[in-house]
């Protein structure tokens, strides 16, 4: 039984593409949660100076 190749051709691009958009969409949610994780790790930081975050308050001048 032979296969049509036009038909082969097609199919694997098909299967190409959305492994492609699979592939883009994991690596968004990858990059998303790295932010999330880095942010984080910033604002426990900054929670380790409560004079920082107290002086950024509205009306509390910063020298």
């Amino acid at each position: 039984m032979a296969f049509d190749s036009d038909f082969e051709d097609g199919n694997g691009s098909v299967r190409k593409q959305r492994r492609q958009n699979e592939d883009r969409k994991r690596m968004a949610y990858r990059r998303a949660i790295e932010e999330y994780r880095e942010s984080q790790a910033l604002h426990a930081q900054v929670c380790d100076f409560p004079e920082i975050a107290e002086a950024r308050r509205p009306g509390i001048w910063m020298h």
